[in-house]
């Protein structure tokens, strides 16, 4: 079976099993994805322990015991102890991807990033955020990024859809008025 294909099947039935529960539960397991997918993400030898084949699956379950059983959900324990018994927790990562892109898709929520030449702060956030959910008709889970070489302003790319606000793409603007006037 195709690697994305596996991991968007356990990622739907963690899911669907969530829904079961209540909505509380789809929100706690949502919270539960996103911290395991963290730890995956910043802890490489955590990974290269989930994808070493001669580490027994007990051994495995007892090292995601202690990092994550008194911090997650049972139904989360419960997951985790089947993908290792089924030997997929090597697709962990993938999978815990998979389920916060569900959740989102479900709860109508976007994924944006703003890029800026500097700091900003929560206000100026909260303005842009505020005036794309109106705009997209959604809720929008910013993440924020700088970049020194935007000058100042910002960008937001968001859907495959970027708008820019940013210094460099009004001095190219005037560049391109100014060569078309000569």
């Amino acid at each position: 079976m195709e690697e994305s294909k596996l991991q968007s099947r356990y990622a739907q039935s963690l899911y669907d099993l969530a829904v079961e529960g209540n909505k509380n539960k789809v929100e706690r397991i949502f919270a539960d994805m996103t911290l395991i997918n963290e730890v995956c993400k910043q802890n490489h030898l955590f990974e290269v322990v989930l994808k070493d084949p001669i580490i027994k699956p007990l051994k495995k379950k007892d090292i995601l015991m202690s990092l994550f059983e008194d911090r997650c959900d049972e139904l989360t324990i419960k997951f985790l102890y089947l993908i290792v018994s089924k030997r997929r927790d090597i697709y962990l990562r993938g999978i815990s991807e998979a389920f916060i892109i569900i959740y989102r898709q479900q709860h109508g929520i976007k994924l944006a990033t703003l890029t800026t030449a500097g700091e900003i702060d929560k206000k100026d956030l909260d303005s842009i955020r505020q005036k794309l959910e109106t705009e997209l008709n959604c809720k929008i889970e910013m993440r924020v990024k700088k970049d020194d070489s935007l000058i100042g302003g910002f960008c937001v790319d968001v859907d495959g859809r970027r708008y820019d606000a940013s210094f460099v793409r009004k001095l190219e603007d005037i560049r391109k008025n100014i060569t078309k006037q000569i």
